[in-house]
């Protein structure tokens, strides 16, 4: 099965990873997470850049267990038995397939059914985490949780650009076989290659999107933002048409957002790019 050679594929470099100094900065027992919300076909697929510590941890750094448990926790199982349990391997596909299903989301990142941050700007573009078959499955760039944010890490960005690492995503993405690829932060959009074509959004001019084909011909859009860290990066200003950049993480413009960048979609693959 390709899901469970993939994820013995991902615990192997994070065996690798723990062997490195930059393997103190991995939250060692927290399984990788190959994807957030069960595959199926005909999704869109948004791209962000790693779990964080609070998918795996609580606040006081406790791991989650019980109710409050998301993905699969190795506990005092070795690596090397890890890679050979089928029990624990299916546990961990099925736990991060159950994401959105269980009611575990971080909504605090991804948002409530009806909310704000990332689902209200899918949301505005006709889809939802919450919808069941799903219609939008998240994944990571980097599949492993970290103490810290990858951004604060100074070498954080090279070993997500790490060929295993770029190899693991392009095989979730071909696994996963999305109809539409949404990815999250100017950076991560730097990693890919296929944009031809760069814009601003009229109404919202913080907001630059670029649109393209990912090598396997899905049709890809980039914004240069992420729309659950609450903008990060534009300050307490307004923009040029005099709209206060907090405004810009409220449900009722995100969904504005997300209709504007469906248009453009819509526009762009009318145009002769389909």
């Amino acid at each position: 099965m390709e899901a469970v050679r993939l994820l013995q594929d991902a615990i192997r470099f994070q065996q690798e990873l723990c062997d490195t100094p930059f393997g103190k900065e991995l939250i060692p027992e927290a399984s990788p997470v190959l994807w957030y919300g069960r595959p199926g076909p005909n999704q869109w697929l948004t791209i962000g850049t790693n779990p964080s510590r609070g998918e795996f941890l609580h606040r006081d750094g406790t791991p989650r267990t019980g109710q409050t448990q998301k993905f699969y926790w190795r506990e005092t199982l070795s690596i090397e038995d890890y890679l050979e349990n089928e029990e624990a391997l299916q546990q961990t596909l099925e736990r991060a397939s159950a994401y959105f299903e269980s009611g575990r989301a971080t909504t605090s990142w991804f948002g409530k059914p009806g909310g704000a941050k990332l689902e209200a700007l899918l949301n505005g573009m006709g889809r939802s985490f919450y919808d069941y078959p799903a219609a939008v499955i998240h994944v990571d760039f980097f599949k492993f949780a970290t103490y810290e944010q990858m951004g604060k890490m100074r070498t954080g960005r090279d070993w997500m650009e790490h060929p295993t690492s770029i190899e693991l995503l392009e095989r979730t993405i071909a696994y996963i076989n999305p109809s539409r690829i949404i990815v999250l932060g100017r950076d991560n959009c730097r990693a890919f290659s296929g944009f031809s074509r760069i814009g601003r959004l009229s109404a919202y001019p913080a907001i630059t999107y670029e649109i393209g084909r990912h090598e396997s011909g899905i049709p890809m859009i980039c914004l240069h933002i992420k729309p659950s860290e609450v903008f990060v990066g534009l300050g307490n200003g307004r923009d040029s048409n005099g709209l206060h950049y907090g405004s810009y993480a409220k449900r009722k413009h995100l969904l504005k957002i997300g209709q504007a960048i469906e248009t453009i979609m819509d526009d762009w693959l009318a145009d002769g790019h389909a």
